[in-house]
């Protein structure tokens, strides 16, 4: 009879211990949970903010190319400027992509072969291949080299004239570009 009292009684307080115990974690799962959800949240406006300053970002370059083909029409570099315009043109989905962990280099031909089929062999070798400063933007295969290899090319053509640049204005392209690529 002792026994039987003895195991209902140890029955009672291991079922007490296991009822606390369930509260205690069920209240750090509802914790955990709310916790997710405001992590969800936060993330969801964080990436709305991002696509957003990239769409700004992404209209403040095509501008920026408008007005480079524009000045350009006289210079000989306007074909060059033209194998930077898909690019560009391609901002805000390259961006994106980049941002989902693909590489730019594969999203970039893409969008090269999308338009034109030898657009991308040529922006390779007229635009990447020419300038080290631009090929190592271009080797970073990433979002900043994306960005940085974007604000490159178009500091490159908006200020140093191809066919008559001085030595000293290909150093201060370069210091530019160098101080761009290091942040």
């Amino acid at each position: 009879m002792l026994a039987i009292l003895f195991i209902t009684a140890l029955f009672v307080v291991i079922s007490i211990f296991l009822f606390f115990r369930a509260e205690k974690l069920q209240h750090s799962l509802l914790v955990l949970q709310r916790e997710t959800t405001d992590t969800l949240k936060e993330n969801k406006a964080l990436t709305e903010a991002m696509v957003l300053i990239a769409s700004k970002h992404e209209q403040f370059t095509k501008n920026r190319l408008q007005q480079l083909l524009a000045n350009n029409q006289k210079h000989k570099r306007q074909d060059i400027v033209e194998l930077i315009q898909p690019l560009i043109n391609n901002y805000l989905l390259i961006f994106s992509e980049c941002l989902k962990k693909q590489k730019l280099q594969t999203v970039t031909k893409k969008c090269f072969d999308s338009q034109s089929t030898n657009d991308y062999k040529e922006f390779i070798s007229k635009v990447i291949k020419n300038d080290v400063t631009i090929k190592r933007l271009w080797a970073s295969n990433n979002l900043i080299g994306f960005i940085s290899l974007v604000e490159a090319l178009l500091v490159k053509y908006s200020y140093v004239d191809v066919t008559s640049a001085s030595s000293q204005d290909k150093v201060i392209f370069k210091s530019k570009i160098d101080s761009r690529a290091n942040f």
